[in-house]
């Protein structure tokens, strides 16, 4: 039997489980209980399988630097009064530093493989409650978007900030319906964890918060002592977090915000189109048309989760961003919003296939292109990860004139960062020696690392440096679409030893 709850639309409590299962199978008019499980069982398991082979590509900076800051941690207490930077994303610095020093680091991805996996699972728990062709939808929706996929398998905290999210609309909905303390611990548990997530999670805590507040205002009543229930102790802890951390918090950097550039990669890597800035205007009419259809939808049945979503995928981003006017916006910021969007048009297509005819085919056209899509984009994920740095250092050490690999770069944090984490993987006979632009010598190292966000439309072949040092591009190593960079690996005209081969892309 596949019932649930969903975004703040519950049936009354009178009804059992059973009832609730008619009604929802005379509104979907579609497949059974059992074909409904088996469907969204079989989606899980495809969706699990694409989240958990990228957990075995390289680690890139962001996650190098959490290992780090984890690594320098003198007690657990200490990641939040050691570490003041936004790549210290509390919970997964903890759980790193629990796990330990590890020569494999994909067990430091199964925390947010695992979040990753039971957030698909919830999305369709979610949606069963409104008929179990939502449960279908939502479950394929979430499955296949490759941004989830993404950070599935990244040693970050984005994955357990959205199953957080999910867990806390569930629990708030029990404890709206039945006031059950149990269901108000278990909000309040997951608010907190979704803070130590990730602190973007409160783009959805002001949606639910905000809910919790209109409810009060229209009820008065006990509705305000379920308001202070909900929210009193992760507001308090929130204080303390703020205490302790948040107010000494320094930003840790990177490229500034393309808008433009940004809403392609956020529609592209959501919707499954290409990334291109032409797409960005198109991607943002449609998800709005999609959005406007689903939050009118919910307002007509008198559900005031359209307000939450509203609030937690529009309106609080914006107001955020908007007032705090940061240099760095990435598409990992928009995480919630883009499952709770998700959650939303599973409804709107839902609806679509019950009403047959064109309808149902424009919607069965739009699922085909989103899973094509979104495929495109994963299988480019599970060919290029995140980088080839483990691969671009062992090429430099195959083709090293001897026994040092002499390294320098166009950014010594960046790239030093990541080919010092993956030094102690070289051949015994082999040592990195990175050289910091301020210690090149005259001739320059042997080796230059150059990197960028995207990979140039035409890498230049020949660098000049000062007129004395001339590098040839000796191979190119890229990455797939989100978190990385593209390497263009230099060799040094002046250097000693054999000629390189010819340039390669791997």
């Amino acid at each position: 039997m596949l019932t649930g709850v969903v975004v703040g639309s519950t049936p009354p409590s009178s009804q059992s489980p059973h009832e609730i299962d008619s009604a929802a199978s005379a509104r979907s008019g579609g497949p059974s209980a059992r074909a409904t499980l088996a469907l969204c069982a079989a989606i899980l398991a495809a969706g699990a399988l694409v989240r958990l082979l990228p957990c075995w590509n390289d680690f890139w900076l962001d996650e190098i630097w959490s290992w780090e800051s984890a690594r320098a941690l003198t007690s657990p207490l200490g990641v939040f009064t050691e570490i003041h930077d936004t790549n210290n994303h509390h919970l997964n610095t903890l759980l790193i530093w629990a796990l330990g020093d590890r020569d494999d680091w994909a067990i430091y991805r199964l925390p947010a493989f695992v979040a990753g996996v039971a957030s698909v699972a919830l999305a369709g728990w979610l949606a069963a409650q409104r008929g179990r062709l939502e449960a279908v939808f939502a479950t394929l929706l979430c499955a296949a978007c490759f941004a989830l996929i993404h950070f599935s398998s990244e040693a970050r905290g984005y994955s357990l900030m959205v199953f957080f999210a999910l867990a806390a609309l569930a629990a708030s909905d029990r404890f709206e319906r039945s006031g059950s303390r149990t269901a108000a611990a278990v909000f309040s548990a997951c608010v907190v964890l979704g803070f130590l997530a990730q602190l973007f999670f409160v783009f959805f805590w002001a949606g639910v918060f905000v809910q919790g507040l209109w409810r009060a205002l229209r009820r008065g009543g006990d509705a305000w002592r379920r308001l202070l229930t909900l929210h009193g102790l992760p507001s308090l802890l929130f204080a303390a977090l703020w205490f302790v951390d948040l107010r000494y918090l320094e930003e840790s950097g990177g490229p500034p915000a393309d808008v433009p550039l940004l809403l392609a990669r956020i529609f592209g890597f959501t919707l499954g189109l290409p990334i291109a800035r032409e797409l960005a205007l198109p991607g943002a009419l449609f998800t709005a048309v999609v959005l406007g259809l689903a939050l009118a939808k919910l307002a007509r049945e008198g559900d005031d989760a359209w307000l939450l979503h509203a609030i937690a995928i529009v309106i609080a981003p914006a107001l955020g961003f908007g007032s705090l006017r940061p240099e760095v916006i990435e598409l990992r910021y928009f995480l919630i919003g883009i499952t709770l969007w998700l959650l939303l048009a599973s409804f709107v297509l839902a609806d679509a296939w019950r009403s047959g005819g064109v309808r149902r085919a424009v919607a069965a056209a739009l699922v085909a292109v989103f899973v094509a899509g979104n495929a495109v984009h994963t299988a480019a994920f599970l060919r290029d990860g995140r980088g080839g740095f483990e691969r671009a250092l062992r090429y430099m050490a195959a083709h090293s004139s001897g026994s040092e690999v002499v390294v320098g770069s166009d950014h010594d944090f960046r790239n030093g960062t990541v080919l010092l984490f993956y030094a102690r993987r070289l051949p015994p006979e082999k040592r990195l020696v990175y050289l910091p632009h301020r210690r090149w010598p005259l001739e320059g190292p042997e080796w230059l690392v150059v990197h960028a966000a995207r990979r140039p439309a035409e890498p230049p072949a020949l660098l000049e440096l000062r007129s004395v040092r001339r590098y040839a591009l000796a191979a190119e190593f890229d990455y797939a679409a989100i978190s990385g960079f593209w390497w263009g690996i230099y060799r040094n005209l002046a250097a000693p030893g054999d000629p390189l081969p010819q340039r390669t892309r791997r």
